[in-house]
């Protein structure tokens, strides 16, 4: 990346460390406006716009010389080692080349989706764009009785502002985004609906009947708060007996005693799996939920639902669409370090290569609410014409940050946080236990 770039339409050298990008000569320019215009997607402005400074002044740059990259750049945010952001210059094109087993992983998943739904009755399109081509996505699931469906296999760290403008183009074609991963540390999680799967080799998703589900789906825990509850109470210090009602979004694993045992794709709380919940997301029976973040409006947790506990959701909240806009930052201003602009490219050397720090974890919605009041407790004996019987939560202790949560008793082993809860290494998604 540089901190130079030749911009073709001013025919002049921006100087991104100086607050006026080194245009102090020009009266009246206005700096703000060329600064939205820089970070504006490739797509929106012209491709030539902006060139390496190197091969501006007639000597073939670092990046074309090797044959991997054009001279032509783009302007982006880059959050330094020291947590601070910076304008810098890189060369195009942004898109990312997947190894060979990436792109195996990625027509695997794409076959097993296509497939899956399928084999259910529906219809299912490979890379087909929509009506007014505003989207393509890997795989298009139409709907029968429930969302169409606009599903990505992403098996590569996509950019947060890709899958943001993705989501929202899949959005606007009437689609609801769900994209497929194994990793929870991707930017995709929580910046649009999401479904974690177990890491496997290309061959093992092609022949799988169904894969399990370990993120990204949740179900509702409603439980009333008396003395002798068996769940804590998640607002006070004390263990339990606030005389309050409870919900929260919760895994599904942590519920497995409480739910009597879906059979079909209407969802199974003892095995979730990517197949099931596909099916459940195109016919109805499981829907999404974005829960905003108290922090930022624009961020907070996606997550898919069954259809009866958002229902029951839905009559203390109410339900948000999400903007698929990006959440605040602890820190967004761009900081300026007024160095000069180097006049030479350093395109794939070692002392130009500094790594960014880590995007901060965009801010998660409220998952849990407290009703005022008592409310009665449904008799285990009881069915409704709603559902299924709503037993009592079993005693289920609130996770300890750092320690395994599975088995009981709990594992106990160092961990660390998985979307599907803590982890350690055996238990972790894919690991060596698999239960």
């Amino acid at each position: 990346m540089a901190n130079g770039v030749w911009h073709a339409g001013l025919d002049t050298l921006l100087e991104l460390d100086k607050p006026d990008l080194g245009l102090g000569n020009i009266d009246s320019f206005d700096v703000a406006q060329l600064l939205e215009e820089l970070l504006r997607p490739v797509a929106e402005r012209g491709r030539h716009l902006l060139l390496c400074v190197e091969s501006k002044y007639g000597r073939q740059c670092k990046a074309e010389m090797k044959g991997v990259q054009s001279p032509y750049m783009y302007v982006r945010k880059h959050r330094g080692p020291d947590g601070k952001l910076r304008l810098r210059a890189a060369h195009l094109p942004t898109s990312h080349e997947m190894t060979a087993e990436e792109s195996d992983q990625h027509k695997a998943m794409k076959d097993f989706v296509a497939r899956t739904v399928e084999a259910a009755g529906l219809k299912a399109y490979v890379e087909k764009s929509t009506k007014f081509r505003t989207s393509r996505p890997d795989v298009t699931v139409v709907g029968d009785g429930g969302a169409n469906l606009g599903c990505e296999a992403q098996y590569y760290n996509a950019s947060p502002g890709t899958v943001l403008r993705r989501s929202k183009a899949h959005a606007s074609a009437g689609l609801s985004a769900n994209w497929i991963t194994h990793d929870s540390s991707f930017h995709l999680v929580d910046r649009a609906n999401w479904m974690l799967t177990q890491r496997r080799p290309w061959r093992q998703i092609a022949d799988a009947a169904d894969l399990p589900l370990v993120g990204g789906y949740r179900v509702l825990a409603e439980w009333y708060c008396s003395a002798d509850a068996e769940r804590p109470c998640p607002d006070s210090k004390l263990k339990t007996g606030c005389n309050q009602t409870h919900l929260e979004w919760d895994t599904p694993l942590r519920l497995a005693d409480e739910g009597t045992g879906w059979t079909d794709h209407t969802g199974n709380r003892r095995g979730i799996t990517v197949g099931r919940a596909l099916v459940g997301a195109a016919t109805g029976s499981v829907v999404s939920l974005f829960v905003p973040s108290p922090r930022d409006p624009r961020a907070g947790s996606h997550m898919w639902v069954p259809a009866s506990d958002l229902a029951t959701w839905s009559t203390y909240r109410p339900i948000e669409k999400p903007s698929f806009q990006s959440g605040g930052e602890a820190d967004d201003q761009v900081h300026f370090s007024g160095r000069d602009a180097e006049l030479n490219c350093h395109f794939g050397e070692e002392r130009d290569w500094r790594p960014s720090a880590q995007l901060q974890r965009r801010g998660y919605g409220a998952l849990s609410i407290t009703v005022d009041g008592p409310r009665a407790a449904p008799s285990p004996a009881t069915r409704t014409a709603a559902g299924p019987i709503r037993l009592q939560a079993p005693n289920i202790p609130r996770p300890q940050p750092g320690v395994c949560e599975i088995g009981s008793p709990r594992c106990g082993q160092v961990a660390r946080p998985y979307p599907a809860g803590w982890r350690c290494e055996t238990h972790r998604p894919g690991g060596a236990d698999r239960r």
